[in-house]
């Protein structure tokens, strides 16, 4: 499979959501990551209303949005969609214009609420006020860069570490992990180059033991963008 343009490709029982995912995109999680004792690469898909997600084993969730039509994976292969250059506000904006088409109330934190691009995200969506949790993280839920709400409970977290450390990120979806019963869906949105740094961050013991590494998921301002478009057929910012 390496230097060919090669796919892993999941087929389900009714094949009404087969995955083909780039090899490429992968390749250097494989070669870090040690199979199990039959020589294989475990895997599960999460089809959720949130967004669908793919899980290896030993190397953390990925968004799985784009990897749904094999010709839309081969036009992305051949033909690069050109992706502007995004601000850390603008990717907020994309992400909470994508949860409020899925149905979902958005949050984000007071400093940045008036940044938030209107021409795509619906202001009556945004709530005022997160309903309180805990004493203990109320302040440090409410600066996660965006969480996505059914009517007051938390569905979604998003973390765009744009030049932030990764690691921070994950540790205040710790905090939540530990103190918000049935919280399962963080993620953490960043430039393509920091992809190896989470999977080195999400890797690491703690994370393993409290099995945050099932529950957060890497998204790439292309996934991000991609589904923006996948989602209204539009091109944000060109």
């Amino acid at each position: 499979m390496q230097s060919k343009k090669s796919f892993i490709c999941l087929i389900t029982d009714d094949e009404t959501k087969n995955l083909f995912i780039p090899f490429q995109q992968f390749e250097s999680y494989f070669f870090e990551t040690v199979p199990s004792r039959d020589g294989q690469y475990k895997t599960l898909s999460f089809f959720k209303p949130t967004g669908s997600e793919i899980y290896f084993a030993g190397i953390g969730k990925f968004n799985a949005e784009n990897y749904f039509s094999l010709d839309d994976i081969l036009n992305i292969t051949q033909i690069k969609i050109s992706i502007p250059e995004l601000s850390h506000t603008q990717i907020q904006s994309l992400i909470g214009s994508i949860g409020i088409r899925k149905g979902y109330n958005i949050w984000y934190p007071e400093s940045d609420k008036q940044k938030i691009d209107s021409n795509i995200v619906d202001y009556t969506r945004i709530i005022e006020k997160l309903p309180s949790f805990n004493k203990d993280i109320d302040h440090i839920i409410s600066e996660i860069d965006v969480i996505w709400l059914d009517k007051s409970k938390p569905i979604s977290f998003y973390e765009v570490e744009h030049s932030t450390p990764i690691y921070s990120g994950l540790l205040r979806f710790n905090d939540v992990l530990l103190t918000i019963a049935g919280a399962d869906n963080f993620n953490i949105v960043a430039d393509n180059e920091r992809e190896s740094k989470f999977g080195k961050e999400i890797n690491r013991p703690t994370f393993k033991q409290n099995k945050l590494i099932e529950k957060v998921t890497f998204l790439d301002y292309a996934n991000v963008y991609n589904w923006f478009h996948n989602l209204t057929g539009k091109y944000y910012g060109l």
